[in-house]
């Protein structure tokens, strides 16, 4: 394995007239495939073998070579950083450790909201719905957000009508299938509770891409993809202090320290 760990930064400032592509909110969240695929991955190390596992071995246990290949390609696109050279990311780390699968699955999720579509409608549509005290969103209620923003972004502007609906739909979809929301064509807000252990794997991500203060980490947006305000964060920091970092408040001073120097060193004391 390399030790190279692969920091996915996507940091981008997504403003006015820049693109923000909708597509991968038309694809299935492969929950179960995604682990699967990046387990063989960190197994073989290499793309190539990965790719002959998938299509010809069918590792995935799919019908067709067309509908293999489909879900290798979706699942490179969001979590292999490249086909010539392999390397490792936490999240491939996360997938292969002996960690429970509820933190792997969320580790997954904050992965898989570092869309640039899907991270903002998240934190500048539903997470001030979920703070307003909204109980439920449709589709509909995404579809006119969408359109409300459109025309800033050059990825959306000549988007149909039943491309944003369809996109819509499928942003729902992929929340409910990751346990954001539940329910059918209403969905509610579900009920969460985000294992110790991926509220340190967002902090050491966050430390990873240059966040260095605890003011800092607590009042990143990242922390409104699961839906919490910054006294909820400061809470969390708490529940995973000492055992994953050292997080002191007095008054108006905070603390906070990482106890393992690597992302490797905190997922194997998971």
């Amino acid at each position: 394995m390399s030790n190279e760990h692969v920091e996915r930064e996507d940091e981008e400032k997504i403003g006015s007239g820049e693109s923000l592509d909708p597509k991968i909110a038309h694809h299935s969240t492969y929950i179960d495939e995604t682990k699967r695929i990046l387990r063989t991955y960190v197994e073989c190390g290499s793309y190539d073998e990965l790719e002959r596992q998938v299509v010809e071995g069918n590792i995935l246990n799919k019908n067709t070579d067309e509908y293999r290949t489909n879900i290798l390609r979706e699942v490179t696109r969001r979590h292999i950083p490249g086909k010539e050279e392999y390397t490792d990311t936490p999240l491939m780390q996360v997938v292969t450790a002996d960690v429970r699968s509820d933190v792997a699955d969320w580790c997954l999720y904050y992965e898989f909201a570092q869309d640039p579509f899907i991270r903002l409608v998240t934190t500048d549509f539903l997470y001030p719905e979920f703070e307003r005290g909204t109980l439920s969103v449709q589709a509909v209620d995404i579809v006119e957000f969408i359109e409300s923003i459109q025309e800033d972004y050059t990825d959306l502007r000549d988007r149909s009508e039943s491309t944003i609906n369809e996109a819509a739909t499928k942003y729902l979809t992929a929340l409910r299938n990751f346990g954001l929301l539940e329910g059918t064509q209403r969905k509610e807000f579900a009920v969460t509770y985000v294992p110790n252990e991926t509220i340190a794997y967002v902090v050491y991500r966050l430390f990873k891409k240059g966040m260095n203060s605890a003011s800092e980490i607590i009042e990143h947006e990242d922390w409104k993809l699961f839906l919490m305000n910054e006294s909820e964060v400061q809470r969390r920091l708490h529940d995973i202090s000492p055992q994953y970092v050292n997080y002191e408040k007095r008054g108006s001073t905070e603390r906070l320290v990482r106890k393992y120097d690597t992302m490797e060193e905190l997922i194997d004391a998971f």
